[in-house]
């Protein structure tokens, strides 16, 4: 998969929106080629992952604290914990739109500026921290002076950024005789989008063939059939956003759901597409599952239970696909509104006048009224009794499956639901015991088969709610799963406790205990908050949370934990980031 110089675009417009200004709280190495920084900025602590693996190069945002997994810590870890850990993040910047290097300006209460330059180019991928006046102090692959060299990285020596490509700009930039020289390229015999990528600077395969999809309806035409004007108009509409800031970023689905490509904007010629909250959540939900299968990239991967988390979440798909199927089945066995009383009513017009039918007829037309008539099919191979039999056993069958398919309906559908909380508790989940309590709670549930036992899983606990006191002193309680979702409600809360959840989405029960005394806007929205964080819309410019007394929330049928109706809500609609100004509390 390509992490191209306009995927880095969209990244880094994400990065100066959510880290300026920020301070560095942590580095570590999640593996020998991989730096993760952990960030405070605007309230909430964020993990970035600079990541210089051949097949695997990239930068983006995790949801998840990075843990160290290097066993060496070489010299640019080193030199970093001196000159960023503690340091304020005062910049972040894409130098050249169609290359794709990314720079973090650093600011050291002690020991002034730095520079880490992060170079995401596959094979030549490299990071590089350089001192006042651009002078390197390190670089993860140091590349000493040669015949072969294209340029020299070392200490003490002057920066120098790889040699610019010898290519087109994809956007016209002014030049004498770009739309010709462009139009000489399409002449050519090959694919469209293999010309895109020899001769436009910036553009990965992936793009190119997105590029050659708008201009021309397929990602393979040959660049003689592509008219150089829709060319032109396809690559404007792709690179707009690095001026505009309209990015649509998203992954490429298989028919199994699993991630084939990521962009910053909408693919059209793999797969089918589904949009994500930002470009840092495409990339890591690419990555993530292409570990899950043992992939080149599994050396890269920056979550380090990326393998139980997607073997957890393979299950939860598996289930989703049966409940899908047996919905499917129930619609195709629905009797239509009224079949079944029809079917009566042919059957016992076939007893009145089976005297009357002939040898051969076909049919038997009954005179209703003026202008109505009801035509009964007959079968040649039953008698008029025999048929008028048949048709009273399927009425019956009908008005069974009218009166039991409501009731199958509804528990599917408290099954899918439940599923979808799952799901998001496994994508929130922080720790290898809290994805197994999602495990556990699917065994519960009886999607999937019982275990004698269970061997306790290591790394981290389950906890329990989180517990924060807001600046007025209400404790607010959130539920990090479904299991602890019942706990909070049916558990802790009091019917005039104020009771918290997205609408129409997964995520966390959050109640503020107040008891029923007057609780001010502002507590409420850092609740509402909370619980668009801790929900599958974490990351959302606005969500709708719903906000009612604990007394107007009752259990859903179905059984399962977590699941609710509410009633005498209202809504508030926040960003899906944590709020500032609240202190954790004890339980």
């Amino acid at each position: 998969m390509h992490f191209d110089a306009l995927t880095l675009a969209a990244v880094q417009a994400e990065l100066a929106a959510t880290l300026i200004p920020g301070r560095v709280q942590r580095l570590l190495m999640p593996d020998d080629q991989s730096l993760g920084l952990e960030i405070y900025a605007q309230g909430q602590r964020r993990y970035l992952l600079l990541s210089v693996h051949p097949q695997a190069s990239r930068i983006h945002l995790v949801p998840h604290r990075l843990r160290r997994g290097a066993e060496r810590q070489p010299p640019l870890l080193l030199l970093l914990r001196k000159f960023v850990r503690g340091a304020r993040l005062e910049a972040i910047q894409q130098p050249q739109p169609t290359e794709r290097i990314l720079t973090l300006h650093f600011d050291h209460p002690e020991q002034g500026t730095a520079t880490l330059v992060a170079e995401p180019m596959g094979r030549r991928s490299n990071l590089i921290l350089l001192g006042p006046g651009g002078i390197v102090l390190d670089a993860l692959r140091r590349a000493p002076a040669g015949e072969q060299a294209r340029r020299i990285i070392l200490p003490r020596h002057p920066y120098t950024p790889p040699p610019p490509q010898a290519k087109l700009p994809p956007l016209d930039d002014g030049r004498p005789g770009y739309y010709e020289e462009l139009a000489r390229f399409l002449e050519a015999e090959e694919p469209l989008w293999r010309v895109l990528v020899q001769r436009l600077a910036g553009t990965s395969p992936t793009l190119a063939r997105e590029a050659a999809w708008r201009a021309t309806g397929h990602p393979d035409t040959p660049a003689r059939d592509a008219p150089v004007l829709a060319v032109v108009q396809a690559l404007q509409e792709l690179w707009e956003p690095t001026r505009s800031g309209g990015w649509e970023p998203g992954v490429a689905l298989d028919e199994a759901g699993q991630p084939l490509a990521f962009a910053p904007y909408r693919l059209h010629f793999l797969g089918r597409f589904q949009p994500t909250p930002g470009v840092s959540q495409a990339v890591a939900r690419y990555f993530a599952a292409r570990t899950a299968q043992g992939g080149q990239e599994q050396a890269a991967s920056s979550d380090p239970y990326a393998g139980q988390r997607n073997r957890v979440a393979q299950l939860i798909r598996q289930a989703e696909k049966r409940i899908r199927r047996q919905l499917a089945a129930l619609a195709q066995d629905e009797p239509r509104p009224g079949e079944p009383e029809e079917l009566r009513t042919q059957a016992e017009w076939l007893l009145a006048l089976a005297s009357r039918i002939q040898p051969g007829q076909r049919e038997l037309v009954v005179e209703l009224g003026p202008e109505e008539r009801l035509v009964i099919p007959l079968d040649l191979d039953r008698s008029p009794v025999e048929q008028a039999e048949r048709l009273f056993r399927r009425a019956a069958k009908l008005e069974r499956a009218a009166r039991f398919i409501p009731r199958r309906r509804a528990k599917l559908e408290a099954d899918q639901a439940f599923l979808a909380q799952l799901a998001s508790d496994l994508a929130l989940a922080g720790n290898q015991p809290e994805i197994a309590q999602v495990e556990e709670e699917l065994r519960r549930a009886g999607f999937l088969r019982p275990e004698r036992k269970r061997r306790p899983a290591k790394g981290g606990t389950t906890g329990g709610p989180l517990r924060f006191r807001s600046p007025e002193g209400f404790t607010i309680l959130v539920g990090r799963n479904a299991r602890q979702n019942e706990r909070v409600t049916f558990g802790e809360a009091k019917g005039e406790d104020l009771w918290l959840h997205v609408r129409d989405a997964p995520g966390s029960h959050v109640v503020i205990r107040s008891g029923g005394q007057a609780v001010s806007p502002e507590t409420v929205r850092m609740a509402a908050r909370l619980a668009a964080y801790h929900s599958s819309q974490r990351g959302e410019r606005a969500v709708p949370v719903a906000v009612t007394r604990r007394r107007f929330v009752s259990r859903a049928p179905g059984g399962h934990p977590g699941l609710v109706r509410i009633r005498n809500e209202e809504t508030v609609v926040v960003p899906g980031t944590l709020p500032d100004g609240l202190e954790e509390a004890g339980g």
